[in-house]
């Protein structure tokens, strides 16, 4: 008997194996996913195929966040770090090929059942969760998914049995998990009676079905995106609370896997231009409410909508640090030393898989909303890599440099003007102000090349202050920040700013030509100053 309990031991061990690349996991991962959407779609017979990149994004997002979630609950319940974990979380995901596969068979290759989310009033939802699934509407049937469901419970349950020799922690895995593959089969009934708890218009035992289809299949226009089709609204506003909860457990799970990577990488984050990105897109946001005023609707959908592009822009940004730091790595050496692959915190495959993984999950932000941001943050992506990357390498030339870094910050003014315009793009933005930001920002973003001056200079970077020095570039940067500032009188057509666009472009001349100000510390003074003049601005042009 004993041995059989080691060969069992040693049988869990083999799904457990080396640790794998979250590239490589993740790819395996979508991979799966296409499997099960062509089993579900094209191959059983008389099924209408109806794929559509709102349907798609929502399998992805559904099933990662409870692939995730049960990664995290096994790892507590088994004390091993997550990343040893991955090998047997990917060979569980084969599950979700299943339960199309037991449809058809259960129907000889008629069809797949018809299966949807839960949604109940708060006394059926507890009866369908103890009686497993029990006291479905008609029309709902989850018998592939009901068998593949238990059978994953089962299997999660022995494999912690096996680990730990505990009955306790095996009969906590067995309720633990099938709570959370629960919770995500009725996951909009919870939503609902969260926000019925919150806004208190309704009490808990109160909130019908109907309540939660109001709630979720309702049309809800976001600023001026097209609608999408009524078939998906449902999915489409998952989506939208999806991607986020989605970030938010792949970094509880990389805290986990890996705390001293996850602790170097948000030290790296770069604060200053994470605000100056964000600063960019409430720019276009206030921009286009300008030009679209009608436009403006407040709604949880609207909400949602702009957290993810949010988000979006942060990993948009972090993927292009990433990439600049892989090519940059003999500068920082120089002019950067605290930073991860200098101090060999990640290894060169491990950082650049990381920024694969921040690049897509950017794009996919974007595309959760509308595929128009897809686009957007690709061409981000696109611009940032000619910036750092060869043969392109375009930071090594002034002026062309910063003039490119000022069209890849445009693109974040457009994601937020975009949200508003919906499909007019950028035609209501004055190109007076395009030309205004383009002209700024390709005077002003040199002010990022001071603290890379040493490491430039060996490494053949011809930055402003690397060509004429510290003391002469100072000058030559803050004569042009000042200049910015006087050009936004005219540009805007206000002579109301005149003075106020002189002092805060002399205060700006001051801070970047004050010796005892640190290069490092620029980005946070200007920004500064920028957010005063802004709101000035605003006050005095628009209010």
């Amino acid at each position: 008997m004993k041995n059989f309990w080691i060969k069992l031991e040693k049988t869990a061990d083999v799904f457990l194996g080396k640790p794998i690349g979250i590239l490589d996991w993740s790819f395996l991962f979508l991979g799966i996913i296409a499997v099960r959407l062509f089993l579900d779609n094209f191959i059983a017979k008389n099924q209408k195929v109806e794929l559509g990149t709102v349907n798609d994004v929502h399998n992805v997002l559904f099933f990662l966040m409870m692939m995730v979630s049960v990664w995290i609950f096994l790892n507590f319940l088994i004390k091993k770090n997550s990343l040893k974990l991955a090998n047997l979380m990917i060979w569980s995901a084969l599950l979700l090929i299943l339960p199309p596969i037991f449809d058809l068979i259960k129907t000889g290759g008629n069809g797949v059942f018809w299966s949807s989310y839960l949604l109940s009033d708060i006394k059926t939802l507890f009866w369908q969760f103890i009686t497993i699934f029990g006291h479905l509407p008609s029309g709902i049937m989850y018998f592939g998914t009901k068998i593949v469901f238990i059978s994953a419970i089962i299997l999660c349950s022995g494999f912690v049995f096996l680990k730990t020799k505990s009955f306790f922690k095996a009969i906590s895995s067995l309720l633990g998990v099938y709570a959370i593959l629960f919770f995500m089969a009725s996951f909009p009934s919870f939503l609902a009676y969260i926000y019925y708890f919150f806004v208190g218009t309704k009490r808990l035992q109160d909130v019908s079905m109907v309540n939660i289809i109001q709630l979720f299949l309702s049309p809800n226009q976001i600023f001026g995106l097209k609608e999408v089709s009524s078939k998906y609204y449902l999915e489409y506003n998952l989506n939208l609370i999806y991607f986020p909860c989605l970030i938010f457990v792949l970094y509880f799970l990389f805290l986990k896997t890996e705390k001293i990577k996850m602790l170097a990488f948000l030290n790296n984050l770069r604060i200053p231009q994470v605000f100056y990105h964000w600063g960019l897109f409430l720019i276009g946001l206030g921009c286009g409410f300008l030009a679209y005023p009608d436009n403006f609707n407040l709604n949880s959908s609207a909400f949602f909508a702009v957290f993810c592009l949010i988000i979006s822009i942060f990993l948009a940004w972090e993927s292009s640090v990433i990439f600049n730091d892989l090519v940059d790595l003999e500068i920082d050496r120089v002019s950067n030393q605290k930073r991860p692959l200098i101090k060999e915190i990640f290894t060169i495959e491990q950082y650049k898989e990381l920024g694969i993984i921040l690049f897509f999950l950017s794009l996919l932000g974007g595309l959760v909303v509308n595929i128009a941001f897809f686009y957007l943050f690709l061409v981000y992506q696109i611009l940032a890599w000619f910036y750092s990357a060869k043969p392109f390498r375009i930071k090594r030339f002034p002026i062309v440099a910063t003039f490119l870094s000022g069209i890849a910050s445009l693109i974040i003014v457009f994601t937020g003007f975009a949200l508003f315009s919906g499909e007019q793009n950028i035609q209501g933005l004055s190109w007076r102000i395009i030309w205004l930001l383009l002209i700024t920002f390709t005077l002003s973003l040199p002010l990022k090349d001071f603290k890379d001056i040493e490491g430039d200079k060996k490494n053949g970077i011809w930055t402003m202050p690397v060509i004429f020095g510290e003391e002469k570039g100072r000058l030559i940067v803050g004569s042009g920040i000042f200049i910015s500032f006087v050009l936004s009188v005219f540009f805007l057509n206000e002579l109301k700013l005149f003075w106020w666009a002189l002092i805060f472009g002399i205060f700006s001349f001051w801070i970047i030509n004050n010796k005892k100000i640190k290069p490092r510390s620029f980005s946070w003074w200007f920004l500064g100053v920028v957010f005063i003049y802004i709101i000035v601005l605003v006050k005095i042009v628009f209010l």
